[in-house]
């Protein structure tokens, strides 16, 4: 009989682009047997980060990016473009087999994730299958909602996004607080838009923008819940190595990663 998942929870500061995701890759390819690992975190500064099969080149403006101060990154997940600014990103990393397949592990962090946004006094949802899946050159990730991701009124309020690295599953992504990925269309090189009813936020919703810590409040007992296991020892540091660390963020931080085909 398999042991539960023994849990850690991780609440990083604000950190760069190529931080943030070294820091998500880490925890993955150096989790210890029988562990899982719920880190929640936000950016330095505005980043547009791609997917990792998201084709670039020509489609975003360099000049624009520095004029407005945004950094860029590409992601170890799948999916599509996102502005990371206003919101609470979520990273959760278990043993491939653990919680289940990819499939299954999506479905449940996304069902724990509705569950705490309705305990919020949010009217999120799943949403439904679609007619087929979106490519990776289909624009911008919060202009369609995929099957299964978290939406309220219809409209995408979080994008999540999965890959296996080295037998451990990383699913991570992006809670809008405030809605900014209209900002999209002044950092691209040629005519991107998202849709004014394709993303929501939490201010949208709620009237207000929330404080980090109390959306974190509900979020952690709600994926506790769906994730099971034990959580006895949550607030334990999981502790990466700074070599690790580095040559993973000079990799994230290598345009020939970031800007590759």
């Amino acid at each position: 009989m398999t042991e539960p998942l023994r849990w850690r929870v991780r609440e990083d500061p604000p950190a760069s682009a190529a931080r943030n995701m070294a820091v998500d890759h880490a925890l993955a390819v150096s989790l210890p047997s029988g562990m899982g690992v719920l880190r929640f975190y936000r950016w330095a500064a505005p980043t547009l980060s791609f997917g990792r099969n998201e084709p670039t080149e020509g489609r975003w403006s360099t000049a624009a990016l520095s004029s407005e101060g945004v950094e860029v990154v590409r992601r170890p997940t799948g999916g599509r473009a996102v502005l990371h600014h206003r919101e609470l990103t979520y990273a959760v990393v278990v043993p491939a087999g653990g919680p289940g397949s990819m499939r299954g592990l999506y479905g449940r962090v996304n069902a724990a994730l509705v569950r705490a946004l309705r305990a919020f006094g949010v009217a999120a949802e799943l949403a439904p299958r679609q007619a087929r899946a979106a490519p990776p050159d289909a624009g911008p990730c919060f202009e369609l909602p995929a099957e299964g991701e978290v939406v309220a009124g219809g409209a995408k309020l979080v994008g999540s996004a999965q890959v296996r690295l080295e037998g451990r599953l990383l699913q991570h992504g992006s809670i809008l607080l405030a809605d900014d990925q209209h900002r999209l269309g002044r950092l691209a090189a040629e005519p991107v838009s998202v849709s004014d009813g394709a993303v929501t936020s939490l201010e949208r919703c709620l009237g207000r923008v929330p404080e980090v810590a109390e959306l974190i409040e509900v979020l952690r007992p709600a994926l506790a819940e769906g994730l099971g296991g034990d959580w006895h020892c949550a607030d334990t540091e999981h502790t990466l190595g700074e070599s690790l660390l580095t040559r993973l963020e000079a990799h994230y931080r290598s345009p020939t990663w970031i800007w590759r085909r």
